[in-house]
């Protein structure tokens, strides 16, 4: 299959290095646009091997990235007992009707990966909501706009067994959570996704659904492969898959995506629509944060004529 993504020759574009102050990777970036900015919400793990989430800031979403000392999520705060030992890969939205952003991120500490969720209305400053998933629960998205009036979160409990996969849940006041549905099941066998799957970024409504992206492992003597697959769910009934496709439409090829903390890893956490383009901000190998375009009809089209889509 002829790659439909297209890296930016900038790739990385961000590293350890780039950071005004120590640390030892960056990755899984959260992605959104404010006053005519790039905004990226970037994992930046530290020496002691905790994560904070930093912003980052580029007119052109490729370089001159600015980046804030100070955390929007720090970690070990004494009140917040289970962000302990980390606040790790935000994904975030942009709500209109509320005219503030929110965030959903990976919880760390003693008691496990937890889900927390918090709002801000200039992304300096942060009002945390609360854990709205108990451990073991991570890679988790709303949904870009209320449904019949309802939020609906993905998110990726653990079962036990070795069995992760994409759930959904419904709220209406985006602290208590109900109505669980499974809405894409790991590929299972020999697939590419066979090991686990994971929302990416979160869904992007169009005609035809809202595409999911979504990051899918297979073992390969042991080790993890990490690769990008599409799916595309119901606008009205997003528990409801309408294709699936057979394949991974982005895995890792370049050595700054085949070496690092974590070998074989592209993960996206973030995407703008430019245009007809879709701009795919993603972590490498859990070392830095690279950036994918591609023609966001090229993966409606997979998505359509699919003779293997799985639903």
């Amino acid at each position: 299959m002829r790659s439909i993504f297209t890296r930016c020759q900038q790739n990385p574009l961000l590293t350890a290095k780039d950071m005004p102050f120590s640390a030892e990777a960056v990755l899984n970036p959260g992605a959104t646009e404010q006053d005519g900015q790039v905004v990226l919400l970037l994992r930046v793990e530290n020496a002691a091997g905790y994560s904070r989430i930093h912003v980052a800031r580029s007119h052109d979403g490729v370089s001159d990235w600015r980046i804030e000392e100070e955390p929007l999520l720090d970690y070990g705060q004494p009140d917040l007992r289970y962000e302990q030992w980390g606040c790790e890969d935000a994904r975030v939205i942009r709500l209109e009707e509320d005219d503030c952003w929110y965030i959903t991120y990976t919880a760390y500490s003693p008691a496990g990966c937890a889900v927390g969720l918090a709002r801000t209305e200039d992304l300096k400053r942060i009002e945390r909501i609360g854990l709205i998933f108990s451990p073991s629960n991570k890679d988790s998205v709303l949904f870009p706009r209320k449904i019949d009036g309802r939020w609906a979160a993905l998110h990726r409990p653990d079962a036990g067994g070795g069995i992760e996969n994409i759930w959904i849940a419904f709220s209406k006041d985006l602290m208590y959570w109900g109505e669980p549905h499974c809405v894409l099941e790991e590929g299972g066998g020999p697939a590419w996704d066979a090991v686990t799957v994971g929302a990416g970024p979160p869904p992007i409504e169009t005609e035809f659904g809202w595409l999911l992206l979504y990051h899918g492992v297979k073992l390969y003597g042991g080790q993890r492969v990490y690769r990008v697959g599409a799916a595309l769910l119901d606008r009205h009934s997003p528990h409801k898959v309408l294709a699936r496709h057979g394949e991974c439409i982005f895995k890792p090829t370049e050595e700054y995506e085949m070496a690092g903390h974590m070998p074989n890893v592209v993960f996206p956490t973030g995407t703008l629509l430019r245009g007809d383009e879709l701009w795919m901000y993603y972590g490498a190998a859990d070392t830095s944060v690279c950036l994918a375009r591609a023609k966001l009809q090229d993966i409606l089209d997979l998505l359509a004529v699919d003779d293997g889509a799985r639903a």
